[in-house]
């Protein structure tokens, strides 16, 4: 099988990669599809899914970035 599996994060793992507080990540991850595994309490993002939500949400030119509010994937 050539095709990789995504890589998850959860919050812990969100918080490092974008240098927020828990509240932050946990907010962000509500915002996008969750990988949840059935008996583990534990959610994740897909690291591609986090990507497109900071892309989108990233201020070029001086326009305003106004998310959609839907879900990312």
């Amino acid at each position: 099988m050539s095709d990789r599996l995504p890589q998850l994060l959860d919050a812990k793992a969100v918080m490092a990669e974008m240098g927020v507080t828990r509240s932050v990540a946990e907010s962000v991850m509500r915002r996008l599809p969750l990988v949840e595994f059935p008996g583990v309490r534990k959610t994740y993002v897909t690291r591609a899914d986090l990507a497109a939500y900071v892309e989108e949400c990233t201020r070029r030119d001086g326009r305003a970035s106004v998310p959609t509010g839907a879900k990312v994937g």
